[in-house]
């Protein structure tokens, strides 16, 4: 007779540690060619090209233009020119407008919950250790929920631009 396996709900600490172990097993083929393509365009002879280390801290970093609420630390990359890595923080409960951007866009939640709209799809809750990829000129919009701010990580392909959606 063949042995019957009794299946366990998906809930507690080790799903959340697979959870985030599968986002980020995701994300290394995007941060592979990204990190390759950052570390080119950002040799120096200092060697800051091999290592990248960045402590987050609440209240550090570069204001978002055009958007209360929001900062950013650029990570590697040059987002004027080529594909680029940076680390997001937006204030509990900033919403940014629908826009869009030329390149195809990564994301990975760090803290926090924000609470991600692509157009034509459902809407997503990206968390810590939560992955969302979406297509260049996919018109998207959120909002950082209530009650603890949201820091998540973005890479871009492509230079990065901004485009108000219509």
């Amino acid at each position: 007779m063949p042995r019957t396996r009794t299946t366990r709900p998906r809930t507690g600490t080790r799903h959340r540690r697979n959870r985030a172990l599968l986002a980020a097993l995701a994300l290394a083929p995007a941060l592979t060619v990204g990190s390759v393509a950052s570390a080119a365009a950002d040799a120096t002879p200092t060697g800051r090209d091999k290592v990248v280390y960045h402590h987050h801290r609440p209240g550090v970093g570069t204001p978002c233009e055009g958007l209360a609420g929001c900062t950013y630390v650029q990570l590697a990359g040059d987002p004027r020119t080529g594909p680029s890595e940076a680390m997001f923080t937006l204030a509990a409960g900033t919403r940014f407008a629908p826009h869009w951007h030329t390149s195809p866009e990564h994301v990975v939640g760090v803290s926090g919950t924000v609470l991600w709209n692509v157009e034509g799809h459902k809407r997503h809750r990206v968390g810590a250790g939560d992955f969302l990829s979406y297509l260049g000129k996919a018109v998207h919009w959120g909002q950082c929920a209530p009650g603890a701010d949201c820091v998540y990580y973005v890479y871009d392909e492509l230079p990065y631009d901004f485009h108000p959606a219509d």
